[in-house]
């Protein structure tokens, strides 16, 4: 019944799934442009360049290298990383955050409040855990199990609250950077190593983005 219905339209079956297939591509790219253009977006992509601005500045006489944005395999998917930095300290994990407001609570999912507005945000601290274990398993898996990783939240915006167990601002990023100890790592050879790995899939990327929560 089904072929005989599909015959009436001109297509075979094999037609049909392109053609579906090409659909969900296309929805998946509208939806991605949407989000990518969206107030929080915009306001989370300034958050990171503003931040990967400050790393690049502290990191300067060191030589340190970075990547932004960095999309990670992650089992059989993958993951966004909003700063790699490698230097002779090992790997520095940064998750930033670009949001105004307070931040209240503490578990899984605190309360983030701005104006008479108030929504869950989901603990950063777990994020870039999640981000880290990911980075420290692909140092074991390429035999870089002695290098260092140090995490780190950043909140960026100079009128936000927030409890000092679930990141720092960007004087603290400073801090916490001038603390990082020298452990001997090639920053050269883990820039190399992260880049290689990369997930260059475009549709990937965009399925990635649109279900980033929090920017």
């Amino acid at each position: 019944m089904v072929s005989e219905k599909i015959a009436l339209f001109g297509f075979d079956k094999n037609t049909w799934i392109l053609i579906a297939a090409s659909a969900a591509v296309v929805l998946l790219l509208a939806l991605y442009i949407c989000i990518h253009f969206s107030k929080g977006k915009r306001k989370g992509r300034a958050a990171e360049r503003k931040v990967a601005k400050v790393l690049k500045k502290l990191g300067k006489k060191d030589h340190v290298r970075i990547i932004n944005n960095a999309y990670l395999p992650l089992y059989n998917k993958a993951c966004e990383v909003d700063h790699l930095v490698f230097g002779r300290f090992g790997v520095l994990v940064v998750e930033t955050k670009g949001i105004s407001g307070k931040v209240t609570g503490s578990g899984k999912n605190l309360t983030h409040t701005i104006g008479s507005k108030t929504h869950k945000l989901y603990n950063p601290q777990l994020q870039n855990k999640t981000h880290i274990d990911n980075v420290v398993h692909h140092l074991k898996k390429g035999g870089f199990d002695k290098v260092p990783v140090t995490g780190a939240v950043v909140f960026s915006a100079s009128d936000i609250e927030f409890p000092s167990e679930i990141g720092t601002d960007i004087k603290g990023l400073e801090k916490l950077y001038s603390s990082l100890k020298d452990a001997g790592c090639n920053q050269d050879v883990l820039y190399n190593y992260f880049s290689d790995m990369q997930v260059k899939n475009p549709l990937k990327k965009a399925w990635i983005k649109t279900r980033k929560k929090n920017d």
